[in-house]
């Protein structure tokens, strides 16, 4: 009998594995198609992906078991991230609290390890037309320029950045999807491969996320003893304090300039972090901060200070959730890094240190289906609701077993 509910057992863990897989391959498919110039989808074709992901993740969900406590809070949590969508009119966090709520019992590396083979395809698939028609039909190619830059080649993904983004990504899925089976010169190909399109791209935020990346990676499987011990306790403190203390970094800056302090080194700040401060700064004074999101729109041109600003760019979440998304998401996400980062592996912690670097220099980190590094703590939070539950279970049929 118990070898049969452990059969049945395994049978389900493995449907809902398969549950999750393709739904994760459905976002990786639409969110690619959706800055393609090639790949073009009709809007219903559109609906139906969101509506097939929505009905696979949510048999997930409603298939999986809860103790009281668990379900109110999942609930709480996915409210939480819809009244937000509402409110700011982006979507992203609907995605991510769909999927964050559905980790129980999934092995992120075999999720991973079946997105980024889809996205390289679908990547590799750009890259070879656009190589194509650079070399047979150059007047169809698309460049993006950078102010004072030149051209830089976007691969049919709209913009340069956008397709550094899925490279760069889509490469720290395989590094922590094969990380056990890497070696030193796998990781160097990886790396080799986000170089050669830096060259194309010009994309400094992504270069920079996979050569730390690489650079982690390598040291934590090259060193040994203490030197290997001191590199994993700077790691998990890293990983456990660093996402809180740039929240109140950024936040303080801006608020400190626009009340007028700060005013020195906020430009040499500025320079550092190419004038995202800046926009974050107009933005506050504009707009003010949010505690659970608000849509926050501005004019083409903006004078403020002595600053003229064409347009208004936001490439630090840090700032876009103080003043758009929400104070609550730096909060929650400052406190679930903080809690469970200490139970996590080493090689777990490197990608939330990752996470937490591009955070600094890009907005959509939210979308997790994209920047997968929330859902290591969605696992890790799953595995401790697990637990519990199990003990609870224990307890209440065993009770003559406990002391």
């Amino acid at each position: 009998m118990l070898s049969w509910y452990a059969i049945e057992g395994e049978k389900k863990k493995k449907f809902h594995q398969s549950l999750f897989i393709a739904a994760m391959i459905i976002l990786a498919i639409k969110n690619i198609t959706d800055s393609s110039m090639i790949l073009r989808k009709p809007d219903k074709l559109d609906d139906f992906m969101i509506i097939l992901f929505i009905f696979l993740i949510s048999i997930k969900i409603l298939t999986q078991k809860y103790t009281f406590k668990s379900i109110i809070l999942s609930a709480m949590f996915f409210f939480t991230c819809v009244f937000t969508c509402i409110k700011c009119h982006y979507f992203y966090l609907f995605f991510t609290s769909l999927l964050l709520c559905a980790m129980q019992e999934i092995d992120l590396k075999k999720v991973l390890s079946a997105t980024s083979i889809t996205k390289f395809v679908l990547l590799g698939y750009h890259v070879f037309c656009y190589i194509k028609d650079l070399i047979f039909f150059p007047w169809k190619v698309t460049y993006s320029y950078r102010l004072g830059g030149g051209p830089r080649m976007t691969f049919y993904q709209g913009h340069a950045n956008t397709f550094a983004m899925y490279i760069c990504w889509s490469s720290l899925e395989f590094l922590y999807a094969k990380n056990d089976k890497l070696k030193p010169g796998h990781i160097g190909f990886i790396w080799f491969i986000n170089f050669i399109f830096y060259l194309c791209c010009d994309s400094n935020t992504s270069f920079i996320i996979i050569t730390l990346a690489c650079l982690n990676i390598l040291a934590f499987k090259s060193l040994t003893g203490r030197y290997k011990k001191i590199f994993e306790i700077n790691i998990k403190f890293l990983s456990r304090y660093l996402y809180a203390v740039l929240s109140v970094f950024f936040t303080t800056v801006i608020i400190g300039f626009v009340n007028g302090f700060f005013s020195d080194i906020f430009k040499k700040l500025d320079n550092f972090f190419t004038g995202r401060l800046l926009y974050g700064a107009v933005a506050y004074d504009l707009k003010g901060m949010s505690w659970f999101g608000k849509t926050v729109e501005f004019p083409p041109k903006i004078y403020w200070r002595g600053y003229w600003i064409d347009s208004m760019i936001f490439d630090n979440c840090f700032i876009w959730m103080f003043i758009s998304y929400g104070v609550i998401y730096l909060i929650m996400i400052s406190f679930f890094f903080w809690k469970y980062a200490k139970e996590m592996e080493t090689i777990d912690c490197i990608f939330l240190v990752l996470y937490t670097l591009y955070t600094i220099m890009e907005a959509y980190v939210m979308n997790c289906s994209i920047c997968f590094s929330l859902l290591i703590v969605g696992m890790y939070i799953a595995k401790v609701q697990e637990k519990k539950r199990n003990e609870h279970l224990h307890k209440h049929y065993y009770p003559s077993l406990q002391y």
